[in-house]
């Protein structure tokens, strides 16, 4: 009896062994789904939130809002206390409409240095379409040459003030 005993906790010690491998691969595989599942609804977000701002008037507000709450890591300005009104007035040409509403937000509720408030003043505008200012080269591109020349015109100057991408001023000075 003592000998069974032994072989039947051996047989129990195999099978926990057993059921404990067998429940650590299948929590690696759950892991592994769900960080699929993670970055696939990440993704998703950011799409979402792309296609949104693409709405007239969206991205302004988004950038508002931010503003009004953000950060300074949170800017999409990198250091921005650290810098001078100038170097920030520099970089303000290269953000997006939404990225200017954040900083104006920020500056407005923090140093509100005037030189800074009259820049993003002077470049806040009407993008030549909604959500504009976060397309690449290739998806502007197609849409821009079906327009008329006197709106390429326009959307020229628009990139010229801010992301001056040199590929578009001179797609529309050819057109």
């Amino acid at each position: 009896m003592p000998g069974q005993v032994q072989h039947v906790w051996q047989e129990r010690e195999q099978w926990l062994h057993r059921a404990g491998d067998a429940y650590d691969a299948l929590a690696g595989r759950g892991q592994a789904v769900m960080g699929s599942a993670r970055e696939d609804l990440r993704h998703g977000v950011r799409e979402v939130g792309r296609r949104i701002r693409q709405v007239p008037g969206v991205a302004a507000l988004q950038g508002e809002v931010a503003g009004l709450q953000s950060e300074e890591a949170e800017l999409p300005i990198a250091d921005y206390d650290s810098l001078r009104a100038t170097q920030i007035v520099q970089k303000l040409p290269g953000l997006t409409q939404q990225g200017l509403h954040q900083v104006e937000g920020y500056e407005a509720r923090n140093r509100a240095r005037a030189t800074i408030l009259s820049r993003i003043d002077e470049l806040r505008g009407q993008e030549p379409w909604p959500g504009y200012d976060e397309m690449t080269v290739d998806e502007i591109l197609p849409r821009m040459r079906s327009m008329p020349p006197e709106e390429q015109v326009g959307l020229a100057s628009y990139e010229r003030r801010h992301k001056q991408r040199r590929t578009i001023v001179e797609s529309a000075a050819e057109s």
